[in-house]
């Protein structure tokens, strides 16, 4: 289920505008109803306002009495004639005219006060006998609530429909980016609707797009070449030293070992670099890291080890059943151990194998000290690093609590 973080922009444009239509149909009904109520007020008041002069004109020859003049229409020539309620909620000295609601009763009156020969005289309307019923009022409402629920389902429609449609071309985009094997890099486009941000989205992706292809395109084009141009002058270094073994002069042949030492490993490391460089199409077979296989790479260091007069114990404790390239797990093993018999000359270095992880324990100088006269830890570990990265291994490399550090590569 999609969470509210995750939704589409068609559903929160949506959510936005129907929480915006919501509140503008309660506003509207809010003040359609406030309205209806003034209105008969002001008009009442404004009514009486004008009739008043003419009815209140007979008291100007001193009469006090209470006149009838219609149903609606009362006359009164002296506050103390009032009704009771009325003159709570006025004072003699108030003239001018005002509507007033009595809740006990749900009376309402329209009321003018005016001075006529020196003294206050009352014109009284009886508002209800008029104005709607609480019944017809309570109906209206109703239709107005109905005809208000059925606006803005036509609204939220519209919105919906206008919302999808609005999102039509970054959902194309979307799943087109998804379903894209990176292989092509092709330019992409949207269908539907066409707006600015659209075509900026889809101008910087498909330049970015291009830029990606570029530098894929010549990283496999730097990788070929290189394999191509080290491999060749390997092999006529191979040849010379084959040519001259057959002097067999010592001198010459120990040379020449050591630079058919450096040809391997120069071979192994382009071997390697071709295999990182390489997205591999099917699961390389399996490969059982057991005691007979640690000790396989140690006879390729056993020169380095003794020059560094280092001792190096191994703990088999479980063999490992891997599906990795065997050239890049042996990459890993001597890098790994190198990189300790380097931190640790004249020192101890033990590799750890279990099931779930790999680790070689040194008790050498530790990470924040030089090495044999060069900062840092060189290439090696950071193929190491790429190797785990591209089978979802987990590489780490930390200080021990006394002296040394402890590299470990845990498997999945």
């Amino acid at each position: 289920m999609t969470s509210i973080n995750e939704a589409t922009i068609a559903k929160k444009i949506t959510h936005v505008f129907l929480i915006g239509a919501a509140l503008l149909l309660i506003c509207y009904g809010f003040l359609f109803k406030n309205a209806v109520l003034l209105t008969e007020n002001k008009t009442g008041m404004h009514r009486l306002f004008i009739i008043a002069p003419h009815y209140l004109s007979q008291y100007e020859h001193g009469t006090t009495d209470i006149i009838k003049i219609d149903p609606l229409l009362t006359s009164y020539g002296h506050f103390q004639q009032l009704p009771t309620k009325i003159k709570q909620v006025i004072t003699p000295e108030w003239v001018g005219v005002d509507s007033l609601h009595f809740e006990e009763d749900d009376s309402e009156f329209a009321i003018v006060a005016q001075k006529v020969a020196g003294r206050t005289v009352y014109l009284l309307e009886n508002v209800d006998a008029v104005e709607w019923s609480d019944d017809v009022f309570i109906l209206l409402e109703f239709i107005l609530l109905v005809f208000g629920i059925f606006l803005f389902l036509v609204a939220a429609f519209a919105i919906v429909y206008r919302a999808r449609k609005i999102a039509e071309p970054f959902t194309h985009l979307a799943e087109q980016l998804s379903k894209d094997s990176g292989e092509t890099f092709e330019k992409i486009s949207a269908t539907g609707m066409e707006t600015l941000e659209l075509n900026r989205t889809l101008a910087a992706i498909n330049n970015y797009r291009e830029k990606i292809a570029y530098s894929i395109q010549r990283e496999q084009s730097f990788t070929r070449y290189v394999s191509h141009e080290l491999r060749t002058p390997m092999t006529v270094i191979k040849g010379c030293i084959s040519i001259l073994r057959k002097q067999k002069n010592s001198a010459v042949e120990k040379q020449c070992q050591r630079i058919n030492d450096a040809i391997d490993e120069m071979q192994s490391l382009t071997h390697t670099f071709l295999l990182l460089a390489r997205e591999e199409s099917e699961q390389p077979s399996e490969l059982i890291v057991s005691q007979e296989y640690i000790d396989g790479q140690l006879e390729d260091l056993a020169s380095y080890i003794d020059n560094n007069q280092c001792l190096v114990n191994v703990q088999v404790l479980n063999n490992v059943t891997l599906h990795v390239e065997p050239i890049l797990l042996n990459a890993i093993i001597k890098n790994l151990l190198i990189n300790a018999i380097n931190c640790t000359p004249s020192g101890q270095i033990t590799l750890f194998v279990d099931r779930s992880q790999l680790s070689v324990v040194d008790n050498g100088s530790g990470l924040d000290s030089k090495h044999r006269g060069y900062e840092g830890f060189g290439i090696g570990l950071v193929i190491v690093k790429d190797i785990c990265e591209k089978y979802q291994w987990h590489f780490s490399l930390c200080n021990n609590d006394d002296s040394g550090c402890t590299a470990k590569v845990e498997f999945n």
